[in-house]
């Protein structure tokens, strides 16, 4: 019983090689979460692999894992963490404030960007600087912009590069070095020809491990199959089914099947879908990420821990074994298995 992602290693592995190959920064790996649903060490394998020489994390316990098969330098993202490996690189904010008592002897200091997450305003950059130099070492500055952009990000940060130059703070002052999470290849391409003495580094986690769908498959498998002569009540909730199949298939809320991430609908296209999914929902309407042949399985009722119920109308069936392929947010995914093909 398990819901399995499937790899094609070389076509994956072609994406991730052309990828670093072809971008006009140096990548830095995310290796965050979950993994991105492969797990952090076999992404950090991949790393290694490449012959990588810094990959990024979010908190110490994902820096020690990655750190027990990566032998390269770890970005540590969070600006509230510290670490006394010499291979962790820390992100100071304004609110750092784990570093009072102690200073990193690596860090970049991160800018306040449109995300407005945590950062430094540039005219704050000066007194930071001065005050984690005196005791480590400022490998660059960095920025993680947003994911949907309202304006130009080359031109944001040229901006704000000039802005600190201004200030009489020089690019050598932070390594030459800039670090910057969602930004395209032209925006990179335009900022290179304005600064050509920084050393760009693009870090990347989505579009790398999950930027070819193609090489990416998850299946699920069908446990037991019910055929249902007449409306039926099921499940833990005991609601009511017409005739057809109940088929009972592995993956469930353990594995994240069902669960919903949550995004404000302020829109009206999103409330408009919100708003008609709901009216659907009252009349029975429950789509569930299954799919057998190409047809949409639906909900009998909410997942189990590690099943799920679902409903097949007509007289085809699959066999008990059969494979049943399942759409996921592979971010919110745990795979009980990960097979390279």
């Amino acid at each position: 019983m398990s819901l399995t992602l499937h790899v094609a290693a070389e076509k994956w592995r072609t994406h991730l090689t052309a990828l670093v190959a072809n971008s006009e920064a140096q990548v830095v790996p995310v290796i965050k979460g979950n993994g991105y649903g492969f797990g952090k060490k076999v992404l950090a394998q991949e790393a290694k692999n490449m012959n990588l020489a810094v990959v990024a994390v979010a908190t110490i316990a994902e820096a020690q894992e990655v750190q027990s098969v990566f032998p390269g330098e770890i970005l540590l993202l969070s600006p509230s963490a510290h670490s006394d490996s010499e291979k962790v690189i820390h992100t100071i904010s304004p609110h750092s404030s784990i570093f009072s008592a102690k200073m990193p002897k690596k860090f970049v200091l991160e800018l306040l960007s449109p995300i407005h997450r945590h950062g430094f305003l540039v005219s704050e950059l000066g007194n930071a600087l001065d005050k984690y130099s005196k005791s480590g070492k400022c490998e660059g500055i960095a920025i993680h912009l947003p994911i949907d952009q309202k304006s130009s990000a080359s031109e944001w940060i040229d901006k704000n590069l000039r802005l600190i130059v201004e200030r009489e703070i020089d690019t050598t002052e932070f390594n030459n070095s800039v670090w910057v999470s969602h930004i395209s290849e032209n925006d990179l391409i335009n900022l290179k020809k304005n600064w050509p003495q920084i050393n760009w580094k693009v870090r990347i986690g989505t579009d790398l491990w999950l930027g070819d769908r193609g090489a990416l498959k998850v299946k699920a498998q069908l446990l037991d199959l019910h055929a249902i002569q007449s409306p039926t009540r099921v499940g833990y909730r005991q609601y009511r089914i017409g005739r057809g199949w109940l088929l009972v298939v592995s993956g469930g809320t353990s594995n994240g099947i069902g669960l919903e991430v949550a995004t404000p609908k302020r829109d009206f296209i999103s409330q408009a879908k919100t708003l008609t999914k709901s009216f659907l929902n009252s009349f029975g309407w429950n789509p569930s990420p299954f799919t057998w042949n190409g047809k949409k399985l639906e909900f009998a009722e909410a997942p189990h821990m590690h099943v799920s119920l679902l409903t097949l109308k007509g007289k085809a069936a699959p066999e008990i074994g059969s494979v049943i392929d399942v759409e996921v947010r592979f971010t919110a995914t745990t795979f009980d298995q990960v097979v390279f093909d």
